[in-house]
């Protein structure tokens, strides 16, 4: 089992974890489990703080919205939160979601990121902004189904051919199916 989950974070984000009292380490981390290898940006919406994590390998979405200093604390809570949650709420087989959580190790955070995957974080930024185009208010939201319906969008990985998208529900759901049980 790997000792951490790593997360890439934009420098905006990684000086609010270091108010937090969250390390970041400098250079690359190793990858160490099926779930390693995520990048996350901090961007305001309507006021509001809100966090979005992508998975490199299958570009499935985590949204945390209205984060706080005090939030940003317990983020690895949060992060496992949503995480489990979106997947319920995507119809994930009880037993996956359950043997993905003895997976969810500490978060460790670097500031190493990858063009293609922020790229995928950017249009998932807008997506995100979309909800609230009719007047919504973000906080009022159902942030598992919003996490939910951001994995619910063709994406695309540098290499893809034009007419190529990949599913990140269904691409997460296949990597999580690789995890020993």
């Amino acid at each position: 089992m790997a000792e951490f989950v790593r997360i890439h974070v934009t420098r905006k984000l990684a000086d609010k974890l270091k108010k937090a009292g969250h390390l970041i380490v400098d250079g690359p981390a190793r990858q160490d489990s099926l779930l390693d290898g995520w990048h996350a940006n901090l961007v305001v919406i309507q006021r509001r703080n809100c966090m979005l994590f992508i998975h490199d390998q299958t570009r499935y979405a985590v949204a945390l919205i209205g984060m706080t200093q005090k939030d940003l604390k317990q983020i690895d809570r949060w992060f496992d939160d949503m995480l489990v949650n979106s997947m319920m709420k995507l119809g994930y087989p009880s037993e996956l979601v359950e043997r993905t959580t003895r997976y969810l190790t500490p978060l460790a955070f670097d500031t190493q990121c990858d063009r293609s995957v922020q790229g995928t974080l950017r249009v998932a930024v807008q997506d995100l902004e979309s909800f609230t185009w009719d007047g919504s208010d973000i906080m009022a939201l159902g942030p598992y189904s919003l996490s939910a319906k951001l994995s619910e969008r063709p994406s695309r990985i540098k290499g893809m051919k034009e007419t190529e998208c990949l599913w990140p529900h269904k691409e997460m759901l296949k990597l999580l199916e690789q995890l020993p049980a």
